[in-house]
């Protein structure tokens, strides 16, 4: 098998050994799809707002690519998406990691960690480089943020090991990652979109790109569900800080 090396920061950051059974280099070709087309509001004025997002109409079928901007800037991106259809390629974010709120909807992300179930209330963390696909059951409400700085979990919960500790809103038993690793070993043409330098190119392989046999590692997609968040609570209001 192949050894692929995955993370976020060379050598130094998180990172995953995935072993494939053909190498991940195996490009036909690769062409720009489309420039990602948003654009700033003319109007620059200083006043409160209310984003009413759910009577916005459906940019498009993909949870993808079809997302309408809220609020960005050269650290982050809020978005929303109400995609129609799943997607028949798979999606790499070469430009941060992705936080995707599932307001409403249930199914799968598809990835080559494997699959990892989600449903309404999750919080779905995708790091970047990463290629997934979604797969809904019906209709879905997604809220999505775009970072460029890593996700991670707050430092003050988190102990000089890295283990979450009792006074944190949640713990790692909390934490959902891909619970199965379908094998595809499949030749042919197999298309990722990956987001990069303010647009979406194609870059068509030339075997499946899910022929992951196994990993291991911390770099991943996981889940945390609203329900599984412990709000701090006291007989007095408690600050943002706790």
């Amino acid at each position: 098998y192949t050894e692929h090396l995955m993370g976020n920061l060379g050598f130094t950051g998180l990172s995953s050994l995935v072993y494939t059974i053909r190498r991940p280099t195996a490009v036909l070709r690769t062409s720009t799809r489309r420039g990602v087309g948003w654009e700033e509001v003319p109007d620059r004025t200083l006043r409160r707002r209310h984003l009413r997002t759910h009577r916005l109409p459906p940019a498009g079928p993909s949870p993808v690519l079809d997302r309408t901007p809220l609020l960005y800037n050269a650290d982050v991106a809020i978005s929303i998406a109400r995609p129609a259809a799943d997607d028949e390629f798979f999606y790499r974010n070469a430009m941060g990691d992705e936080i995707v709120y599932v307001t409403e909807g249930k199914g799968v992300l598809e990835s080559q960690m494997g699959d990892l179930a989600i449903r309404s209330g999750d919080h779905v963390v995708v790091p970047r480089g990463i290629f997934h696909r979604y797969r809904f059951e019906g209709e879905a409400i997604l809220l999505v943020i775009e970072s460029r700085g890593h996700v991670r979990t707050p430092s003050r919960y988190r102990n000089q090991h890295g283990q979450l500790m009792e006074h944190a809103p949640f713990c790692e038993r909390d934490i959902r990652r891909p619970e199965s690793l379908p094998v595809h070993d499949e030749e042919g043409e197999f298309t990722i979109v990956v987001k990069k330098g303010d647009a979406f190119h194609d870059v068509v392989m030339s075997h499946h790109p899910r022929d992951a046999v196994g990993w291991d590692g911390y770099y991943y997609p996981w889940a945390l569900n609203i329900e599984d968040f412990e709000p701090i609570m006291g007989r007095i209001h408690q600050p943002p800080p706790v």
